[in-house]
């Protein structure tokens, strides 16, 4: 047996969901969005770091790569 998997956006496809809902060669499985998995702390970052982006408290490439790159060399020399 082949298995086919589709992935359709159940709101935008309800007529054809339900058409296909009966027949009986197909089987349908709900997958869940991985994001209702997490635990309420994980929630609660992922919503922290959004909130943060929003309101300009974020770090360029640029800036963090400078940074990385002082910290280095000044814990090469302090070794």
């Amino acid at each position: 047996m082949k298995k086919i998997t589709i992935h359709i956006e159940e709101s935008k496809y309800s007529f054809f969901m339900e058409l296909i809902k009966n027949l009986n060669f197909i089987s349908i499985e709900k997958e869940e969005d991985w994001f209702h998995n997490l635990s309420v702390t994980d929630k609660k970052n992922i919503q922290k770091g959004i909130d943060d982006l929003e309101n300009g408290r974020k770090h360029s490439h640029e800036n963090v790569i400078a940074f990385a790159k002082k910290r280095i060399s000044e814990l090469k020399n302090n070794s």
